[in-house]
């Protein structure tokens, strides 16, 4: 039997025995203060749990025992995303984890409450504790389901443009302020940055800048149309994430994306001879 599953049916036993127990150790209290509940919970992380006893008598202010192994266990910080796209630096581009494997950094917590640094691994998201029964995996999905702003494009010619003219275009309102999401109990922070802007005009051009951008006017670009016509343009901003739980770093979400678009109608000029 592992160690994980000896100390669950350790802490399972203690549980049983004590709500078996209970009524009988204090009959004076429960005949004095009315009738007797129980109750139980049982939390933890990795090899260390906490069994919290309430409800002993109506004046009873319940107990909490706290239940620790002798073994430490481990959270990690993701350090670099196992895409390698968005491997950036020299640490991310260099690291030994593959197959998805992500590299983190990992800190070891000891029985007697002392923690400190333990090196590295190339772990799973869904194996990655971060923190009390989460996952870096589940951290990552409440991030990514926020959603994010997408701007509107403006353009100077604003009710039309002209063939063989530029057009300026740039966007508004992308700004994302922190967030804070709640995963199992845990306060999860998430603050957002513009990566860059991927701009598409309707006509087979096509133009990449870096962001943030300037506020109120990101991602100031211009294209020229070559003939008359309505087109498609759109925008998709790029967005990275850093996530905290409970104050502690878990890692940087990348991936995330909005977007923006609008028809833009270009006129062609002509010229009349007379005379």
């Amino acid at each position: 039997m592992s160690r994980r599953l000896r100390l669950e049916a350790w802490l399972i036993c203690i549980l049983l025995a004590t709500l078996l127990t209970i009524p009988i150790g204090f009959p004076a209290l429960a005949d004095s203060c009315g009738p007797t509940t129980k109750s139980a919970a049982l939390t933890g992380v990795g090899d260390v749990a906490s069994l919290a006893l309430g409800g002993f008598s109506d004046c009873s202010a319940g107990v909490t025992v706290r239940i620790v192994s002798r073994q430490p266990f481990y959270t990690y910080e993701l350090a670099c995303s196992p895409n390698r796209t968005y491997a950036a630096g020299d640490l991310c581009s260099l690291t030994p984890c593959s197959g998805g494997l992500s590299f983190a950094f990992r800190t070891i917590h000891n029985p007697d409450g002392t923690q400190g640094a333990a090196g590295f691994a190339c772990v799973r998201l869904d194996q990655a504790a971060v923190g009390p029964g989460v996952t870096a995996a589940e951290v990552f999905a409440a991030v990514r389901r926020v959603r994010l702003p997408g701007g509107a494009i403006r353009v100077t010619p604003g009710v039309r443009g002209l063939a063989n003219l530029p057009s300026f275009f740039f966007l508004q309102g992308v700004a994302q302020p922190p967030v804070d999401l709640t995963v199992r109990g845990s306060t999860v922070r998430a603050r957002f940055e513009v990566v860059e802007y991927r701009w598409s005009f309707g006509d087979g051009q096509a133009l990449v800048t870096a962001g943030p951008g300037t506020a109120g006017q990101e991602s100031e670009v211009h294209a020229t149309y070559r003939q008359r016509g309505r087109y498609a343009v759109s925008v998709e901003v790029a967005w990275k994430a850093e996530a905290f739980l409970d104050g502690g770093r878990v890692g940087e979400v990348v991936g995330l994306a909005s977007t923006a678009q609008v028809a833009y109608p270009v006129a062609e000029l002509q010229t009349v001879l007379t005379g």
